[in-house]
């Protein structure tokens, strides 16, 4: 027993810590708006630099699926890395909105890569009976980034300190790689050996049931999205966008603490939806009420949300599909909700100019809240208590 526990502890920290810092990667640029705004870029232009990086993250799921597959999970965590490195690195060039562009999209694909590599190999390695309570306990280091790396990197722009919050992207890629080359993959090699061939597109496809998770999932990601652009709203309103954020992810962080073990025993397919209308109603909240304290509590109810939504999304990727078709099916599942973060920040750019910060954020958490509803009742709920796996 003690050796099992032992050696699900060093699956959980070999996922654990580069799935944080790569997180961190995406998450310093979570108030990366108000310095774009800084420097007198347009709305739109704003919209595009930020949601380049979801785009080239969505485009970069399939093929990373096909990398990961041909060349091996440790060689793609390190060579994605890199490429992470330089596109951060781009982003001091602040004068050329074409460099920005560029450099948002290589973070973007490299960040599609590396977190496609981690949830197969999880995928690959994590017995069913603990899948739920090992990811809830893996994906706190995605939500720990913004309570650590985005307040820190929001210090320094509030302390015109720009160049020393340009150099975080860059800094944290380099360990991304050194700890990308750390996995250990033997595990997911011996679960791979003696099969003949992974699964296609097609099957994948032919699975209503994973149709209908992606469209759950695109939606809660449009919901999670608003994230992108809170700081707008922040400054629009005088506040101070880590209240939002930092709360989230300390409410994020506490619900999968405190929840790891439920996970494997609650009726996912039924509590997902539910998840992503959690956090649909904070952003109208926020919208409504802005002050502080109110940010504050927004943020928590958003916490809650995507505290318990991320990990089943996961989990039930995993538990709808068969070991062959789980490479492809995250990194599908991964492309369709990176898809939300592509969209959503383009959205508020054109919808922001005409209807306002406030109404724009509001009108995105009805349309999501309101699908998320109708999907929850009208699938979610009749399928409960079927069986899972294809």
């Amino acid at each position: 027993m003690f050796a099992k526990m032992s050696q699900d502890a060093k699956l959980l920290i070999n996922l654990f810590l580069p799935f944080f810092f790569i997180h961190c990667t995406m998450h310093v640029y979570l108030i990366y708006a108000s310095l774009l705004q800084n420097y007198k870029f347009s709305p739109e232009a704003t919209g595009w630099i930020l949601g380049i990086y979801y785009l080239a993250a969505m485009v970069m799921r399939p093929l990373g699926g096909w990398l990961l597959e041909n060349f091996g999970i440790r060689r793609s965590l390190i060579w994605s890395g890199m490429l992470s490195f330089i596109g951060c690195s781009l982003l001091f060039f602040r004068q050329s909105a074409a460099l920005l562009f560029v450099g948002r999209a290589i973070s973007g694909a490299s960040f599609s890569v590396y977190t496609t590599g981690l949830f197969s190999y999880q995928a690959l390695c994590v017995p069913e009976k603990t899948r739920g309570a090992m990811l809830s306990l893996l994906v706190v280091g995605g939500v720990l980034s913004m309570t650590t790396v985005t307040p820190l990197g929001e210090w320094f722009l509030l302390t015109s300190q720009d160049t020393l919050y340009l150099a975080l992207g860059p800094a944290i890629s380099a360990l991304c790689c050194f700890l990308g080359a750390r996995v250990g993959v033997a595990e997911a090699e011996e679960t791979r050996h003696g099969e003949t061939s992974w699964g296609s597109y097609s099957e994948l496809l032919s699975s209503r049931a994973f149709l209908f998770l992606v469209l759950t999932g695109t939606l809660i990601s449009i919901a999670d999205a608003i994230v992108v652009n809170i700081s707008l709203l922040a400054t629009e309103k005088g506040l101070v966008a880590s209240y939002f954020l930092s709360s989230g992810a300390v409410a994020a962080v506490a619900v999968r603490l405190a929840g790891s073990a439920l996970l494997n025993t609650l009726p996912r397919v039924v509590l997902l939806a539910p998840c992503g209308i959690f956090m649909s109603c904070s952003t109208i909240l926020v919208s409504f009420f802005p002050s502080g304290g109110v940010f504050i509590v927004g943020g928590i109810l958003f916490g809650i949300g995507i505290g318990a939504g991320w990990p089943m999304f996961h989990a039930l990727i995993a538990d709808l599909l068969n070991p062959v078709l789980r490479p492809k099916g995250t990194a599908t599942a991964l492309l369709l909700y990176d898809g939300g973060f592509f969209i959503t920040p383009i959205i508020v750019g054109y919808l922001l100019p005409h209807f306002g910060t406030s109404w724009t954020f509001i009108a995105i958490g009805l349309a999501t809240g309101g699908a998320l509803a109708l999907l929850g009742v009208f699938y979610w709920l009749p399928r409960y208590r079927k069986s899972l796996l294809i």
